[in-house]
């Protein structure tokens, strides 16, 4: 029961996350400060929360491991599939470099990452944290087919295997407590052999030990203006978000719509790793009911989580045609915020 509350709380989290964050998508710090007054609620489409990519790709993965059946090479075929529909459907505010990944799946290239540092990978690895918490060889393996998907930069499969080791040890029972400073920054630069990433090894445990992690790091990192989506900066910053907001979701969250930048892919990671800490019942019940994204609603999250945890479970796990019909939606809503935007106040 444990573990498909963790599942359910690593999907229900980062989704929330996702929605909150994607209305405060490439603000200013100063300017999400200002848009963001007063206790969070979702804004996206009539007070009213959708989830980008991070949700999606997600999902995907949640999918190809239901499909998949502990197969790494079936999981990355499924999720290859995947990708490739969910590119036809039109997504607004695609990656550079997903994109880019994603057509060189289309014309067949086994080898379809590309040099790109961006945090696409880190979004959608959680749950394989969660899923495969005592298993690290199966962890990393499907980690890793996962990122070199889109992304063949060492840096951006570091900062992957950094949220889902992160997840794996709060499902297994060692993080539900806030884990001291020298101990988190350890595990989290290890997983990777990349020297630029274990590099901020000294800083990550510096900034846990502080009064305010985020603002140090986002100090140090040069980054006070707006949180980047390079995964240099981004992971280190969701990480840091849900470390200084252990155990409470809406200050996680608060933390991470107020950095601006990338919100919606720091409040996904941030938001599925405070849930899994607070469980659904620590998640404001106003953020929950919400959320009402179509067609990969709290119903479909409820479904995919117990068929994770018991695949005889009913739940579908083919690519939903109804995201073709969301997509000119949610990409009417993204202009409108658009134009929003060159109002007050600023």
């Amino acid at each position: 029961m444990r573990r498909a509350a963790d599942l359910h709380a690593c999907l229900l989290g980062g989704a929330i996350g996702d929605s909150l964050g994607l209305p405060y998508e490439a603000l200013s710090a100063r300017r999400a400060r200002r848009w963001s007054q007063g206790p969070l609620r979702h804004r996206f489409f009539f007070g009213r929360g959708m989830v980008s990519d991070d949700t999606d790709h997600t999902i995907f993965v949640a999918q190809a491991l239901l499909r998949s059946g502990g197969n790494v090479d079936r999981f990355r075929a499924v999720l290859a599939w995947r990708l490739r529909c969910w590119l036809l459907s039109l997504p607004a505010g695609i990656g550079f470099g997903t994109l880019r990944g994603i057509l060189k799946l289309w014309v067949g290239l086994k080898h379809s990452g590309v040099g790109s540092a961006g945090n696409a990978p880190a979004m959608r690895s959680s749950l394989l944290g969660c899923y495969f918490a005592d298993d690290t060889s199966a962890r990393r393996a499907h980690v890793s087919a996962s990122t070199l998907l889109t992304h063949s930069d060492p840096r951006a499969l570091a900062g992957a295997l950094a949220v889902a080791e992160t997840a794996a040890r709060i499902a297994r029972g060692e993080w539900r407590e806030r884990p001291k400073p020298l101990a988190f920054a350890q595990a989290v630069t290890e997983v990777s052999d990349d020297e630029r990433w274990r590099a901020l090894q000294p800083l990550l445990a510096e900034a846990c030990g502080s009064e305010s992690p985020t603002q140090l790091l986002r100090a140090r990192l040069r980054v006070q203006k707006a949180v980047p989506g390079f995964v240099m900066c981004s992971v280190p910053f969701a990480l840091l978000a849900w470390y200084e907001g252990h155990g409470d979701y809406a200050r996680t969250l608060r933390l991470c719509v107020d950095a601006g930048g990338d919100v919606d892919t720091h409040g996904a990671m941030a938001g599925a790793l405070a849930a899994m800490v607070c469980g659904e019942a620590g998640i404001p019940p106003d953020l929950i009911n919400g959320y009402s994204d179509w067609p990969h609603g709290r119903r479909y999250l409820q479904e995919l989580a117990s068929a994770l945890e018991d695949p005889r479970s009913p739940c579908s796990t083919h690519f939903s045609p109804a995201l073709f019909l969301r997509s000119p939606v949610f990409i009417a809503a993204v202009a409108a915020h658009g134009l929003r935007r060159m109002l007050p106040p600023y």
